[in-house]
């Protein structure tokens, strides 16, 4: 895939996770190379994040993990860069948000 591809594939995503709204600004970026180690921090309870998906300022979103009986993923930490992941878990991304 090329660069344009992927910034048209990026843009669409947002657009269908924000009802529509394009993006004000995009940028590229160089993906971060695959964790050679992570350390567990614990199981992910939930997800609370902020976004402008209405176009009238942010609304917050918090998601609960494993509500209809699924596993919940792990957060764990990258132990050379120290950025956070979340690992496994029963829960899909789609464009009307995080399903359980």
């Amino acid at each position: 895939m090329n660069g344009l591809e992927g910034q048209s594939r990026a843009r669409d995503k947002y657009e269908a996770l924000h009802w529509g709204l394009p993006p004000k600004r995009m940028r590229a970026v160089a993906p971060a190379p695959r964790p050679r180690a992570l350390a567990e921090l614990g199981k992910l309870v939930s997800v609370t994040y902020a976004t402008n998906k209405r176009g009238d300022g942010p609304s917050y979103y918090e998601h609960q993990f494993g509500e209809e009986g699924g596993r919940r993923p792990s957060l764990a930490v990258d132990v050379d860069t120290t950025d956070l992941h979340i690992v496994g878990g029963d829960y899909t991304v789609e464009d009307r948000g995080i399903v359980d």
